[in-house]
């Protein structure tokens, strides 16, 4: 591999693109700036969101703006893809075939970072786990930066004075990370998700289990075997339910008394955290699992206090209003069918939940959350794009198809009495309606005060 210097020297010798103008392409270019590279622009969209900012911000470099020519990457060194480009798309696939250094940003991060990584993938609560990760260290003096698919691209951090970077990795980053070298890597779990992406759930599968390749330690969810490292590996542990233990240490969940165990050994009760739900059960397992991988005695009753501080994500199973007894619970991170699933297993006590759910599946089948509403969900409230699907297997007299996220804040509350809990859980993207997740969430919060005053 490169040192940081080989890497930079390089690309400021050779030629560079930039291709997709999003959060983290926008990142790359910053950073290639601040190192003395100039590189050329690239987005497929004719006007991309705050094209005229971005035209105003670099115009002293060459900008290009529309559909990519297949032999348009050709004469590039280094070909730096937002991970929501396919590098199937027919310019990026002609330059793969010629050139190797066509990846994303955390590729590029990977070939300059000097310091250690705990990096984390899964189809669901990886977001959850990474922020956990990164408030428990930092309460416990160790200077941490969460980055990646969180929300912070991993170039806007990489030069920060931290310890030890977190970083969330989805199967899209995956795709083109070759060198990412990781105190700690975990798959938490892999469910359908981007199977518009994807040939198989095989392929994303195998995207996901990249993540092992250059891990000190790999940790695997010992409950769904799409996560156990593909390759051989001398230092594994496990994660999961309380069967039997697959590996010489095992993290394990008790799901009737909520206990986080190592080995068999009680180490903290859920009960005891400001966070809920028994798939947090297992996110905790993990979270004490990766600490402990970089040194952190987790065990001490000092160092558990500050894991146990942590309250949660917003829009994940983030309670919004108690109002007369019904629980308005914001879950608009739930992006696809596990998510949701977990949302429910988690929540429901007594069939005692009003799912607002629907946008854009994302090819996904949602009829796969059949036995689940049955069993927790007393209504549900149906929106967006693939809205319809739901009539295929939930009852006429337990659904509702409304236009928009108002009309089913409303609908909701019309059905819901005390003791229940109304879940917007989508278990799709939000696209289709909102600008993203997080704007799904806000309005959301928005229409449940507003209903409620």
């Amino acid at each position: 591999m490169n040192s940081m210097f080989d890497t930079l020297k390089d690309m400021k010798n050779g030629k560079v693109a930039v291709v997709g103008l999003g959060l983290s392409g926008i990142s790359t270019v910053d950073y290639l700036l601040r190192n003395g590279i100039s590189p050329d622009l690239f987005d497929s969209r004719i006007t991309p969101p705050n094209k005229d900012a971005i035209e105003e911000k670099y115009k002293s470099l060459k900008q290009s703006f529309g559909v990519f020519s297949d032999n348009e990457f050709l004469d590039y060194t280094y070909v730096i893809v937002s991970s929501g480009i396919t590098l199937k798309t027919p310019a990026l696939a002609n330059a793969l075939r010629h050139n190797e250094n066509v990846f994303c940003d955390v590729e590029l991060f990977a070939r300059i970072n000097t310091k250690p990584v705990l990096a984390i993938t899964g189809s669901n609560g990886k977001s959850t786990a990474v922020g956990w990760l990164e408030h428990a260290l930092n309460g416990l003096g160790i200077k941490a930066a969460a980055c990646g698919n969180y929300g912070v691209p991993v170039l806007d951090v990489i030069d920060k004075d931290v310890d030890v970077f977190v970083i969330e990795l989805s199967s899209f980053q995956l795709e083109s990370v070759q060198s990412l070298e990781c105190a700690a890597a975990v798959v938490l779990n892999v469910s359908e998700d981007h199977m518009d992406r994807y040939d198989s759930f095989e392929d994303y599968s195998k995207a996901k289990n990249k993540i092992y390749r250059h891990a000190d330690l790999c940790i695997y969810n010992q409950d769904d075997f799409q996560t156990k490292p593909l390759i051989s590996h001398d230092n594994v542990v496990s994660f999961g339910s309380l069967d039997e233990c697959c590996e010489q240490t095992c993290w394990q969940y008790d799901v009737t008394n909520k206990l986080l165990l190592k080995n068999g050994r009680q180490i903290a009760c859920l009960d005891d955290f400001n966070i809920s739900g028994n798939h947090n059960g297992l996110n905790g397992l993990v979270v004490l699992a990766m600490a402990q991988a970089i040194g952190v005695d987790v065990e001490l009753d000092s160092t558990l206090a500050v894991f146990k501080s942590f309250a949660g994500l917003p829009h994940r199973c983030q309670l919004t209003l108690d109002a007369n007894g019904v629980r308005y619970i914001d879950d608009s991170k739930a992006t696809n069918v596990a998510s949701t699933l977990a949302a429910l297993n988690g929540l429901a006590n007594d069939k005692n939940i009003i799912l607002i759910a629907g946008g854009d599946a994302k090819g996904a089948d949602l009829a796969e959350l059949a036995d689940a509403i049955d069993r927790d969900v007393k209504f549900v409230v149906a929106l967006g794009k693939d809205k319809q699907q739901f009539e295929s297997f939930v009852p006429a007299e337990k659904l509702s198809i409304v236009d928009d996220l108002k009309q089913a804040v409303e609908q909701a509350g019309k059905v819901s009495v005390s003791g229940d809990c109304v879940l917007l859980s989508p278990a799709c993207a939000s696209i289709d309606m909102f600008k993203n997740y997080q704007q799904r969430g806000l309005m959301f919060q928005s229409l449940v005060k507003e209903l409620r005053q």
